[in-house]
């Protein structure tokens, strides 16, 4: 993931397989616009396929992405880690 256009926040949101109601409450209460993006990485069944985004996508007014390699990170928005991935 590579930062687009100016500097701004990026925060790495780490959670067991257990926090997805955490984060789903921590999502429900951000605005739409933060001014920073944030980056889920949870532990995830490396052989199933998730639906970690389309959950956290209903509780955000920011959308939420699976990240991938080389997508362009933005501010006011969320990215979810994929199963068996390395974020760095």
């Amino acid at each position: 993931m590579q930062p687009s256009g100016d500097p701004f926040p990026v925060v790495g949101i780490g959670a067991s397989a257990g926090g997805l109601e955490a984060l789903s409450t921590l999502l429900r209460a951000l605005p739409a616009r933060i001014g920073m993006s944030l980056v889920m990485v949870l532990h995830l069944d490396p052989t199933q396929k998730s639906m970690l985004t389309a959950i956290l996508g209903r509780a955000s007014e920011m959308p939420v992405s699976e990240a991938a390699q080389g997508m362009q990170v933005e501010p006011d928005h969320v990215y979810v880690i994929p199963p068996n991935v390395e974020m760095r």
